[in-house]
C-alpha cells in the first residue's frame, strides 16, 4: 500500500511511524510516500500540532520517501 501525504502547511510537518517511533519530517510543501505491506491493519491519527502518526501492522517496516516541492508536479488548474 502506497499512502502519499502531502504538507500544505507553512512548517514542518512531522510524520511517525509506530510501533517503532521512526520519525520523519516531510518540507514545508512537500510530500511523504508512505509504504506499507498489504493486507494488514493499519490506522493513521492525524494531530492538530503539525505531526501524524501512522501504525504499520504489517510484518515489514515501512518505507518513507520525502520530495520536497520542487520534486513532483503541481496542477496548473484545479482538478475536477
Amino acid at each position: 500500500m502506497r499512502l502519499p501525504i502531502r504538507n500544505y502547511l507553512a512548517t514542518p510537518l512531522t510524520i511517525f511511524i509506530e510501533p517503532i517511533c521512526d520519525q520523519y519530517e516531510v518540507p514545508p510543501g512537500g510530500e511523504a510516500a508512505v509504504i506499507l505491506d498489504d493486507g494488514h491493519p493499519h490506522s493513521i491519527d492525524v494531530h492538530p500540532d503539525n505531526w501524524v502518526s501512522i501504525w504499520n501492522e504489517g510484518d515489514s517496516l515501512a518505507q518513507v520517501e520525502i520530495f520536497d516541492r520542487h520534486q513532483f508536479g503541481t496542477p496548473s488548474r484545479p482538478i475536477s
